[in-house]
C-alpha cells in the first residue's frame, strides 16, 4: 500500500479522522475507496489529547491519559491504516489538542473531511458527538459522516 507522511494536504486530499472506534475505521475505508475513484490521497488523523496532571499529591506529576502517549497513538494509527486495503496514497499525521479543533485544521485545504459516527440512520437520527459536531457547524470544506458498519 502506498504511503506518505507528509502533513501538508495537497489537491484532492481526503482528510478522515480516526480514533481507534469501529466508526472511524468505517470512515477510513470510505475514504480510501472515495479517493482510489477520485484518483485523491488520504491524510489520516489522529488527535491525542494534551496531558494534564491529575490532581491530588502522589499522582499530581502523573498525566492524565498517559497511556495514549504519542508511540501508542502511532502505533494504533499505523494499525487501523494498514488494515485497510486501497492503492491510494494514505499518509498517517498524529497531532496534539482539541480534537475537533485539530481535525478542522487539517482540512482547512482539504477537498473532503471524513468522520465516523455511530448512528445507522438519517442524520436526524445520528447522535453526534462533540467533535461531530462542531466539525458540522466549522468545517470549510465539504463533510462526510461514515456511519459505524452495523454489528452482525
Amino acid at each position: 500500500m502506498p504511503a506518505h507522511h507528509g502533513t501538508d494536504p495537497e489537491a484532492g486530499t481526503i482528510v478522515v479522522g480516526v480514533d481507534g472506534s469501529p466508526a472511524a475505521r468505517q470512515a477510513l475505508r470510505w475514504a480510501c475507496a472515495e479517493a482510489e475513484l477520485t484518483g485523491g490521497q488520504v491524510l489520516a488523523v489522529s488527535v491525542r489529547d494534551e496531558p494534564a496532571p491529575l490532581p491530588g499529591s502522589e499522582f499530581a506529576l502523573r498525566q492524565r491519559g498517559a497511556w495514549r502517549d504519542d508511540g501508542a497513538v502511532r502505533a494504533a494509527l499505523h494499525r487501523d491504516v494498514s488494515l485497510v486495503a486501497t492503492s491510494a496514497s494514505v499518509g498517517e499525521l498524529v497531532v496534539t489538542g482539541e480534537p475537533a479543533e485539530e481535525l478542522l485544521a487539517a482540512a482547512t485545504r482539504a477537498d473532503l473531511l471524513v468522520l465516523g459516527t455511530q448512528g445507522q440512520r438519517g442524520l436526524s437520527a445520528v447522535p453526534l458527538g462533540g467533535v461531530t459536531l462542531e466539525c458540522v457547524r466549522r468545517a470549510v470544506c465539504p463533510l462526510v459522516l461514515v456511519p459505524a458498519a452495523p454489528a452482525r
